[in-house]
């Protein structure tokens, strides 16, 4: 088969499996085609009495509530970000972990008007922590503040770096962590796989002298396929969160959101599987190399960007723990810079000698 057809088969594949994933998904909310939401935005001073969702509201009311005392302002930020700057007497309420935030969510009178804000208008945490308080919670007034915390410190409102209502939260121990299993090995097999290059040229010399006669060709795509698999996994079981990972990084069109969250872990899976059982190389190294350069791009915007938003490279939002979001998006980066050269020498394998067969 060739190069193009490999390619051809190969994203079908993804599709028809992430199709048949949709058919047997036990969400009716979950469509095909995501559906762009329009949130309507107050223009008077007022709140609404009978609210049938929440609502947008823009920097001068947002003042004037808080100048009145009228509103709670909820921050959905992470606690990194919370601590670096927020609205004075704000409440953390993290989206990405507002499970391990219920004592405080308890405390707040659902009959009162509350506000929350996020970074933004790039950012959509504090439309979804909204949701979850309107539509789960029930509280009667939810607000929007979509100019969030940057058009609030540009207008040098009162701000506040005290970090006194912050609630506390200890990630879950579990018996090992993935996470950690999975950057170890990829380190640690980028580097021998540099070593054994450079033993190869004759740049650095081996105490093991059989080393660099061994054929280790086959091991950036082991390790290859294995990530894939792994990375596969969470979103094939939770594509509804994975769809929300994706429209958290605000690159994608929102209609197209939920078909690359059903159809993307498919095609991960499927690269691995193949890359590890050798079928169809040259479609799935090329499929390799480019999802990793687009991984690459999406994540180096969001970090730019200052986008508060889960990798969900190997777990999908619901099952990421307390985390430095920035950083996380900064070692991933990392990674898939190493999982891209790696693809990348075993693409130009015949060119790049792995093996000193030619020297002896």
């Amino acid at each position: 088969m060739t190069h193009k057809k490999q390619i051809i088969f190969i994203f079908s594949l993804a599709i028809v499996l992430g199709f048949i994933r949709f058919s047997i998904l036990d969400d009716p909310e979950f469509t095909l085609i995501k559906k762009e939401r329009i949130l309507e935005t107050i223009n008077s001073f007022s709140v609404p009495e009978d609210m049938i969702s929440p609502m947008a509201i823009n920097l001068e009311f947002a003042q004037h509530l808080f100048n009145e005392n009228m509103a709670v302002f909820v921050d959905a930020r992470d606690s990194e970000d919370y601590n670096s700057g927020h609205i004075e007497n704000a409440v953390n309420i993290p989206f990405d972990y507002y499970e391990d935030y219920e004592d405080a969510i308890n405390e707040m009178d659902d009959t009162f008007t509350h506000v929350i804000y996020c970074s933004g208008e790039d950012c959509s945490l504090s439309m979804d922590l909204a949701d979850y308080f309107f539509n789960e919670l029930a509280f009667e007034k939810v607000l929007i503040f979509e100019g969030g915390w940057p058009q609030w410190r540009d207008a040098e409102l009162p701000s506040s770096l005290n970090s006194s209502a912050i609630v506390k939260t200890v990630p879950k121990e579990t018996e090992f962590d993935i996470d950690k299993i999975i950057s170890w090995t990829i380190v640690l097999s980028a580097i021998f796989i540099a070593i054994h290059l450079l033993s190869i040229k004759g740049i650095i010399s081996l105490p093991l002298t059989g080393l660099n006669v061994k054929d280790i060709s086959v091991l950036p795509r082991i390790i290859l396929g294995l990530v894939f698999i792994f990375a596969s996994y969470h979103k094939i079981l939770d594509p509804v969160s994975f769809s929300e990972n994706i429209h958290n990084f605000h690159l994608t069109p929102a209609t197209v959101e939920n078909i690359a969250g059903l159809v993307l872990p498919w095609l991960e899976l499927i690269l691995g599987v193949f890359l590890i059982f050798g079928v169809f190389l040259e479609g799935s190294t090329s499929l390799t190399i480019g999802l990793y350069i687009f991984f690459i791009i999406i994540l180096s915007q969001a970090v730019i960007r200052g986008i508060d938003v889960h990798c969900g490279c190997f777990k999908t939002e619901s099952d990421a723990g307390v985390t430095d979001l920035k950083m996380e998006l900064i070692k991933r980066i990392g990674e898939d810079i190493l999982l891209l050269g790696m693809a990348f020498i075993y693409r130009m394998k015949n060119k790049i000698t792995l093996s000193n067969k030619d020297h002896e």
